[in-house]
This record gives structure tokens, C-alpha cells and sequence, in this order.
């Protein structure tokens, strides 16, 4: 994940983490006492094996850092990575179409079919969407990733043909993908067993959700077999971009596989970052607007493979607030990106768009239309009374496009202020984006230059007056959200 740890009260808080320039094996653990008002916190790495120290002799650490800060995480974060930059991290240039709108086709879930997807189209287009997503279940398997001849009967040139579909519909493309996953049964495996990460009883390293081994990500047959997946995607088949799933891809153990004499242990550790910019290269060669997308399910992505995608994503989160929280850790560390919130379904009540509108996330969802899959675990139907809804989000999003402008993560503590607020700076104007239950009382517009302003709710075309910098406090009333446009008089 992110090697930093920060502890924070309402008035001051610390934090912890290491500068190394390639993932290491460390851990931050925090105690704390029983009444929760003491923690300590520290850096710790655990040696694989024993060794005597004699007098005379040195160590040397990782490099690691403290810092204290007010407010929340965001301003040691954003510290952390200007410093990570400095010593020589480099980021992707944001990507233009990272930032449009998505529908992906994993509400008819696995069993999804051709003629579900096309039929999809007309409504995805409707809504003013630009993105579909095909996902999983097109594939023979985790580690061969040819069509799958039961859903596509006349092979790989008919999923070419899907994409020619999409694209005539005046749509982008985007394909989901398990890099690094390899099924025990593939071919990949049976031929290839030096390029398995394996532990010290030689037994291959296994990938619990998707019921994969772990390719080796410095193993060049891993790299010449992506390479070529990558080539089926791209050229073959036509992809405008990648969706690269699995939390897998966050980080590997140690390789002890005894056929790959060529490296140590902890290379894989150390290189995997290498494998994501060779993948993200590879794709440029010809489509060097491609989006590519890395979503490590339900965790945040490594830092270290944040500089080779240009869409991050709040990656399966179990609630609205994840939504957010994630959003404000990848705007104070890669603040230019394009941060997706997932399908709106997975939100709170399955609805809560203003939770990915607020804090400039781009919005999506997976709605299924004119009707579900029948083998399909959940409906996400497409109902006229959600359409009105699913309609209002998107054209207010592609009319604001938020998420393309400076966050302003300073200014309020998600943590301690309330209720919890975000702001998004446009030009001479503050979008502010409030979020509790139930709210009466006081808020406070911060962050506003000399003068007088006109505070306007945008998405429920209310007028609430004006307020001037010296006193920009307003009472105000809502439920779940509240979305306010703030600009100069």
C-alpha cells in the first residue's frame, strides 16, 4: 500500500513512514491503551534470519521520515509524495478520456452476454456515458485470456466485433484484466514452472480469490506472455483501455521457486513496479491515449504503481464513505489523476452519486437494461425512476467536471469536522460538497478570498444568498448531501 502511517487528534497530528524508492518489507504497527487515548507507533523491519553484531559494526536502515502536521492526512501525504517526486518517482500525464464517464457491463455479471451488451448500448449513450467496460467472464481463465468459445462461439475476431459495435456507437472500449493471475489447470503454469513465485516448501504461491498461482513479475516468460496478452487486447481485439483488477497486484511475496537461480527472493518484491510500467509502455506504443486503470479490490493501490496508470479507483468499496476517504488520499498523492468512484452501486443505497460528484471523482455505474441476467446474484435494473436520477448525475457531471479541478484538501478534517466537507476550486468558484444523516445548524465556507460571494445549491436550484469572506458562515438544513457553488459577486 502507501508506507506512511498517520495518527492524528482534532488539533495536531504525526506521522511515520519510510522513502525508499522500491516497496519494502516493513510494518507500522499502532497500539494503543485500553481507554484509546495513547498510541505508539512505529517503523519495523523483521530480518528473515539471525545475525551477530560484533564491536565496531554498523547498520543501515531504510530511510524514514516523521513529520507533525494540523488538520488530517491530507497535507502529509501530499508532503510525502512532493518529496517521493523530488528524489525521483514520476507520474503519467493525466489522460483526457480517464475523466469521462463509465458504464460497465458487470451488472449481467459473469454469465453476461454478447446481445446484452449491445442492447445496453443505445441507453449508455442516452445517458451521456462515453465508457463501457466489459468484464470478467469473457476469458478462458485466469492466465489464458482467449475468448471463452461457450459466450463467444466464433472465437477471438468475434469479440473484435464487439468492440467495432461499441465504437460505432460512438463509444470507448475497456477491458478487464487479472494481470499476473495464472489458473493451475492453464497452459502458462504446466509449461512454465520456473515463472511461479513459490515459499520455501517449494509450494506456489496462491491467489485466494481468484483460485490463481502468482506469476513472477521479473520472470521474462511472465513479461513475453503479458506482452502478448497485451498485443490480443490492443491490436487484436481494439481496446481503448485496461481494467487491471485483483489486490494481488499490490504486492508479491518473496520468490523461493529454486528455478529461478537468476534472482533473490526479494527482487520480486522490489521489481514488481517494473512490471506495471512495462505493461502501461507496452500499451503506449500504440494507443498512447489509452486509459489504464488499476483497481486492487477493496484495498488502496500501492504507491509504488501509482506512477504507471492514469486512472486510480476507490476499488470496490463497501460504503460511500470509503468513496470518499479514498478520494482524499489519492488527490493529496496524485492530486492531477483521474480517481474514479466505482459503480455507483456500490455505494450507499446503490444511489448515493453525490458521494463521487462532491469530491471530483468520476462517476459510473452498472446498470442493467432493458432487463437483468437471469443467473445474475442481484438486479441492478435500470428502472424509469432510476433513469431520472442516473440522467441528472450525468449531465451535471459533464457539464461541472469536477473531477478534472485542483482539490483543496486542506481545508476542512474529514475526520473531526462536521459535517464532513470537501472543496473543489474552479476557476474564481469553490465547490463545496457536505455530507451527514441529518444536518441543522451552522456551516463554514472556508478557503474564500476578500469579498463578497453568492452561495447557490446546484443540484436542488436553491439560492442561499450571499456571504463575504470576513463572515462566511451560513445556516443550512439537508439529508445525506449537500453540493453549494460559491462565486465572486
Amino acid at each position: 500500500g502507501i508506507p506512511v502511517l498517520d495518527v492524528w487528534r482534532s488539533d495536531y497530528g504525526i506521522a511515520v513512514g519510510h522513502t525508499e524508492l522500491v516497496p519494502r518489507l516493513v510494518s507500522t504497527p499502532v497500539n494503543t491503551n485500553k481507554n484509546g487515548n495513547k498510541a505508539n507507533f512505529q517503523i519495523e523491519y523483521e530480518y528473515p534470519e539471525e545475525f551477530e553484531f560484533y564491536v565496531g559494526d554498523t547498520l543501515k536502515t531504510y530511510e524514514t521520515f516523521v513529520t507533525v502536521h494540523e488538520g488530517d492526512c491530507f497535507s502529509s501525504l501530499n508532503k510525502f509524495t512532493n518529496y517521493m517526486q523530488a528524489k525521483g518517482i514520476k507520474f503519467v500525464e493525466p489522460e483526457e478520456s480517464a475523466f469521462e464517464p463509465i458504464w460497465c457491463a458487470w451488472g449481467y455479471e459473469r454469465n453476461f452476454t454478447i446481445d446484452e451488451i449491445i442492447g445496453t448500448l443505445p441507453k449508455v449513450k442516452e445517458l451521456g456515458i462515453k465508457w463501457v467496460v466489459i468484464d470478467d467472464g469473457f476469458q478462458i481463465a485466469e492466465g489464458d485470456w482467449n475468448v471463452n468459445k461457450e459466450k463467444f462461439p466464433n472465437g477471438n475476431k468475434q469479440m473484435k466485433g464487439l468492440v467495432d459495435k461499441i465504437h460505432s456507437a460512438g463509444l470507448k472500449a475497456k477491458l478487464w484484466w487479472a494481470p499476473l493471475a495464472a489458473d493451475p489447470w492453464t497452459d502458462f503454469v504446466k509449461n512454465n514452472p520456473d515463472a511461479i513465485i513459490k515459499n520455501e516448501e517449494e509450494v506456489p504461491r496462491f491467489i485466494t480469490w481468484w483460485d490463481a498461482y502468482y506469476m513472477s513479475p521479473t520472470s521474462p516468460k511472465t513479461i513475453e506472455h503479458t506482452k502478448q496478452v497485451v498485443d490480443l487486447f490492443i491490436n487484436d481485439w481494439g481496446f481503448d483501455g485496461l481494467k487491471m483488477d485483483g489486490q494481488h497486484m499490490n504486492a508479491v511475496p518473496p520468490n523461493e521457486n529454486w528455478l529461478r537461480e537468476d534472482i533473490k527472493p526479494i527482487e520480486d518484491v522490489e521489481k514488481l513496479p517494473n512490471f506495471f510500467k512495462m505493461i502501461y509502455d507496452e500499451v503506449a506504443k500504440t494507443k498512447k491515449n489509452a486509459v489504464i486503470e488499476n483497481c486492487p479490490c477493496g484495498t488502496c493501490m500501492s504507491y509504488y504503481n501509482m506512477p504507471y496508470m492514469n486512472q486510480a479507483v476507490s476499488s470496490d468499496p463497501e460504503s460511500s464513505w470509503q468513496i470518499r476517504l479514498k478520494g482524499k488520499v489519492y488527490k493529496a498523492l496524485i492530486g492531477k489523476t483521474a480517481y474514479y468512484g466505482d459503480h455507483v452501486e456500490l455505494s450507499d443505497d446503490g444511489t448515493d452519486f453525490a458521494s463521487s460528484f462532491g469530491i471530483g471523482a468520476v462517476l459510473g455505474t452498472k446498470f442493467t437494461w432493458p432487463k437483468d441476467n437471469p443467473t445474475a446474484e442481484a438486479s441492478y435494473l435500470l428502472t424509469p425512476e432510476k433513469e431520472i436520477i442516473w440522467k441528472k448525475w450525468f449531465s451535471l457531471y459533464n457539464e461541472k467536471m469536477l473531477s478534472k479541478e485542483p482539490y483543496l484538501g486542506n481545508l476542512y478534517d474529514i475526520g473531526f469536522d462536521k459535517p464532513e466537507t470537501h472543496a473543489i476550486q474552479k476557476g474564481n468558484t469553490i465547490y463545496y460538497a457536505f455530507y451527514a444523516e441529518n444536518w441543522k445548524g451552522k456551516i463554514e465556507l472556508r478557503g474564500l478570498g476578500a469579498g463578497d460571494y453568492k452561495v447557490y445549491d446546484y443540484f436542488n436550484e436553491k439560492d442561499y444568498g450571499k456571504v463575504s469572506s470576513e463572515s462566511p458562515q451560513i445556516n443550512v438544513e439537508f439529508s445525506k448531501f449537500l453540493l453549494l457553488e460559491v462565486s465572486p459577486e
